[in-house]
């Protein structure tokens, strides 16, 4: 009988299909200007976007508006979330300020770095249907003095117009772009002293 029974469970647990996984990316959404100029450029090393540690994980995490973590098996980061966040970053940036170089982490094949720039995001709390909530503290290093140049918080929002993952990781996409010009605003000027 236990025989007959397991055998019926192997039958209907192979006849049951979960839907597949679908695998997100981020994406610069700047767009590039026309020319870039091949003086020497100073170079700004980004590093690794650190994230909270629920974060750390290939599951894209979301809230409910109890504040309850939700880890979405069938929708998943195709990379390091943090290290694709740190790329899509170094895109905006360099795309919207092309008088410095940005690179993200790791640099050293180009030799060292005249500035660093260190992002902590805080918080990353995304409601599906509802909005994403984005905090960061950002830093502006001297890469030969490490003198502090700029340090600042950015706390960032975008409504969410549906449930859907792909809405997220699209508003996601704006976010990184909101964050790099808030960067070059408050901490670009600074450049060059």
């Amino acid at each position: 009988m236990k025989k007959l029974v397991l055998t019926g469970l192997l039958i209907l647990q192979g006849c049951a299909t979960s839907p597949p996984t679908q695998f997100y990316s981020l994406e610069a959404v700047v767009t590039p200007s026309i020319s870039q100029s091949t003086d020497k450029k100073l170079l700004i090393g980004i590093t690794q976007i650190s994230l909270p540690s629920a974060l750390e994980r290939k599951q894209i995490v979301t809230r409910d508006t109890e504040g309850t973590l939700h880890f979405a098996e069938q929708h998943q980061w195709a990379a390091l979330l943090k290290q694709n966040m740190t790329e899509v970053l170094a895109k905006n940036l360099t795309t919207q300020y092309p008088e410095f170089w940005f690179k993200a982490y790791p640099w050293s094949l180009l030799g060292m770095v005249d500035y660093r720039l260190v992002i902590d995001v805080t918080r990353l709390d995304i409601v599906l249907g509802k909005s994403i909530s984005f905090s960061v503290d950002w830093t502006v290093l001297n890469e030969k003095t490490h003198a502090i140049l700029q340090h600042n918080s950015t706390n960032l929002n975008q409504p969410l117009v549906d449930e859907n993952y792909s809405t997220a990781v699209v508003g996601l996409n704006q976010l990184l772009a909101n964050l790099s010009e808030n960067i070059l605003k408050k901490g670009m000027p600074l450049l060059g002293q």
